[in-house]
């Protein structure tokens, strides 16, 4: 049986328009903070093994809801730190 397409949810969407926060801008001291963040050593593990297994088909319900948890938080924060980039490094 073949594993659907994987979709962001709804949420992810929400969150993003919650913290882009228009004619106020991101100080420099959260912009900064927002770049030191990132998964631990042990979330990579669990990703690179929850991967492994969604390429083998082999990803249980369970699984698949965390790695898509996983999914939707790293491109939460990588859509915020490019934020905090821009307001560290303005455009020119």
């Amino acid at each position: 049986m073949s594993q659907p397409a994987f979709q962001a949810k709804p949420y992810s969407q929400v969150l993003r328009s919650v913290f882009d926060i228009p004619g106020r801008g991101m100080s420099l001291a959260l912009a900064d903070s927002l770049l030191t963040l990132d998964f631990t050593g042990d979330d990579f593990a669990r990703i690179e093994v929850l991967n492994c297994k969604a390429n083998e088909g082999s990803l249980h319900d369970e699984e698949s809801a965390e790695l898509e948890a996983y999914v939707n938080i790293g491109d939460l924060l990588a859509y915020w730190q490019s934020k905090a980039r821009q307001t560290i490094q303005p455009a020119g």
